[in-house]
């Protein structure tokens, strides 16, 4: 009986035969199938480059024009569901461009996706932790709790977000390790990028020194630093906010040095203390 002359794209149902059997290929219709699959190939590599292209033209010509005037966390937000999109698109056209390749070679879908069913259910009961972690980084994700480019801390991780996806996040430290959290791991997080940080080192002078001077040393020490180095993203100029302590033998002075981006606060003391120690001793105070 001869092989209907049917396109997959025409009909719902598989086509007769099997691509399996020698006769198949040695008919007309073999030709049709690869025919098939060529055109369901060409569809699915044209509507990926086109979705991408859609997100890349959408979302990221607004961060270009928007950076300096859309908050920083909204961007950053933007940027994590943008990859996230695009993970999402990939995972479904995969799929259902799969079921139509195995329609086109004459091999019924249905068998298979039955014992994956089966099969995912079982491997479901296994997979409680996985389920876990994507179900807890969709809500991270819902939530806005940290985006791409927030410094966080973890547990006892601190570092700078990379990565953020359904199972994992990814942060890299200050001296460039890289770790990989599950997220249904992460039950606390210390977001340091929503706003100012507040940190204070400890100035030590000899018990004698004029309290009053020494102020104004610090004072004058922090301005030209705000002013000189404005990539430490000072909040605003250091300034001695009184004594900390103080006993026989030297005097605690605690300064204030509040940065934007928490990531630089390390350098911004090493440079303040830095600055201080040598305006200190131009003016002949000696340190405790």
């Amino acid at each position: 009986m001869p092989t209907p002359n049917t396109s997959v794209f025409d009909s719902p149902h598989p086509l007769a035969g099997s691509i399996f059997d020698h006769e198949f290929w040695q008919g007309e219709s073999s030709w049709m199938v690869l025919a098939d699959v060529g055109k369901i190939v060409v569809i699915y590599l044209l509507l990926r480059f086109a979705l991408n292209r859609l997100i890349d033209k959408v979302l990221m010509p607004v961060l270009a024009r928007g950076e300096s005037r859309i908050d920083p966390t909204q961007v950053s937000r933007i940027k994590t569901l943008a990859g996230l999109v695009k993970s999402t698109l990939s995972y479904i056209l995969n799929f259902v461009f799969g079921i139509m390749i195995l329609r086109a070679l004459r091999l019924d879908p249905i068998p298979l996706l039955t014992t994956a069913s089966v099969a995912g259910l079982a491997v479901g009961f296994g997979a409680q932790k996985l389920v876990k972690d994507m179900i807890s980084g969709f809500f991270i994700l819902l939530e806005n709790q940290y985006g791409i480019g927030d410094y966080v801390t973890i547990g006892v991780v601190t570092g700078t977000v990379e990565e953020i996806g359904l199972r994992t996040t990814r942060l890299r430290d200050d001296v460039g390790k890289l770790y990989i959290l599950a997220n249904g791991d992460i039950s606390q997080v210390c977001n340091q990028s929503r706003g100012a940080v507040a940190s204070f080192i400890e100035i030590g002078v000899a018990s004698t020194a004029d309290v009053a001077h020494v102020t104004e040393i610090i004072n004058l020490a922090g301005e030209d630093l705000a002013r000189e180095q404005p990539d430490l993203s000072l909040a605003s100029p250091p300034a001695v906010q009184g004594l900390g302590a103080m006993d026989a033998a030297k005097l605690t002075l605690r300064v204030s040095c509040p940065v934007v981006t928490p990531a630089r606060l390390t350098r911004a003391q090493i440079a303040l203390r830095g600055l201080i120690h040598q305006r200190l001793g131009e003016a002949g105070v000696g340190l405790a």
